[in-house]
C-alpha cells in the first residue's frame, strides 16, 4: 500500500531518527567511552594498535621508535582524562605521556608523564607557558601503575588548572594577574609512549595501554579560545573555580606523602622562589 502526505512524512522522520541514533552508536560507546578513530589519530612512530574496537589503544615503544597520537580537535577549556596503564619496566626513562599542547612557536603544554622505575614509579607533572616550563612537580604513586588502569585527569578553566590522579587532585595552578597562565592558546590532546634516555634493550618490546573517557572540552578553532570561557560548560562554573573542602585535604594529604620533588623548593635552578610558587594553593 503507498502512503502519501502526512503518514509518508512520519515514516521519513523516524527512518531519519534510526539513522541518527545508529551514525552516534558507530562513533560513540555510551558506556562512557568515545572511539579512537572518532576522536584520535596517529601522529609518530608505530601504528597503533586498538582493542575492544572502541576505548582501549596500545603504543609500542622498541629498539626503533616510540609511538604517539593527537586529538581531531582543539580545545580552549574543559575536563580531559584518559586512563593509563604504564609498561612494566625496570629502565628509569621508559616514559608514558598524557599531555594538551598548543601549536605554536611559543607553546602551552600541560602534562603527565609516567616514568618506569619498577617497582617504584614515579608521577611527572609540568606546565609550559608561552614556551617556559621548567615547572616540574614529581610524585611516588601510591599504587602500581602497570597492573591496571588509573585515570589522569586536568580540569582546566579560567580561574585554575588542577592535575588529579584517580579524583585525587595533587596539583593546582591558580590564575592571578601576575603571573603566566594557560588562557592564551587552543591545545590538542596528545598520548605517547618514548624512550627518555636510559632503557634495557632486552625488555622491549614496551607496551602502554590507554582507554578514553568521554571528553568534556570546548572544541574551537585555533584562534577562538574566547568562546570557551562561558558558564554554559559546567568546568567554568563557580564551584570548579577553587577545590572543594574534601578535595583540599585530599591535595594537602597527597602532596606531604607522596611529593618526591618541587621546582618551587629547588634554589639551584630557582634562585628566588618563583612568583606563582608564592601564590599557590
Amino acid at each position: 500500500m503507498k502512503m502519501s502526505g502526512p503518514h509518508e512524512k512520519i515514516l521519513l522522520l523516524i527512518g531519519i531518527m534510526v539513522l541518527t541514533v545508529a551514525a552516534r552508536a558507530i562513533d560513540e560507546d555510551l558506556t562512557g567511552f568515545v572511539t579512537w578513530g572518532h576522536n584520535y589519530y596517529k601522529t609518530w612512530g608505530h601504528p597503533a594498535l586498538v582493542i575492544n574496537e572502541t576505548s582501549e589503544l596500545d603504543l609500542t615503544l622498541d629498539h626503533k621508535s616510540g609511538s604517539g597520537f593527537e586529538s581531531n580537535s582543539i580545545y580552549g577549556s574543559g575536563s580531559f582524562s584518559m586512563k593509563i596503564k604504564a609498561p612494566q619496566t625496570k629502565s628509569t626513562r621508559v616514559v608514558t605521556s598524557f599531555y594538551l599542547r598548543s601549536k605554536s612557536s611559543r607553546n602551552d603544554q600541560l602534562c603527565f608523564q609516567i616514568f618506569g622505575n619498577g617497582p617504584a614509579y614515579l608521577l611527572n607533572t609540568n606546565i609550559i607557558i608561552n614556551g617556559e616550563g621548567a615547572k616540574d612537580q614529581r610524585f611516588r604513586l601510591w599504587f602500581d601503575p602497570t597492573k591496571k588502569y588509573h585515570s589522569y585527569r586536568f580540569l582546566w578553566n579560567q580561574h585554575q588548572l588542577v592535575f588529579y590522579v584517580d579524583d585525587t587532585p595533587i596539583r593546582v595552578y591558580k590564575k592571578n594577574p601576575s603571573i603566566p597562565y594557560p588562557s592564551g592558546q587552543t591545545m590538542f590532546m596528545h598520548g605517547s609512549v618514548k624512550n627518555g634516555s636510559i632503557v634495557d634493550p632486552n625488555e622491549m618490546p614496551y607496551t602502554a595501554k590507554f582507554q578514553a573517557s568521554t571528553i568534556d572540552g570546548c572544541v574551537t578553532d585555533f584562534l577562538d579560545i574566547e568562546k570557551c570561557f562561558g558558564p554554559q560548560f559546567w568546568w567554568n562554573r563557580k564551584e570548579n573555580w577553587q577545590l572543594s573542602s574534601r578535595e583540599r585535604k585530599m591535595y594537602m594529604s597527597a602532596r606531604k606523602v607522596y611529593m618526591d620533588y618541587d621546582y618551587c623548593s629547588d634554589r639551584k635552578l630557582y634562585p628566588k622562589v618563583p612568583k606563582e610558587c608564592k601564590s599557590r594553593n
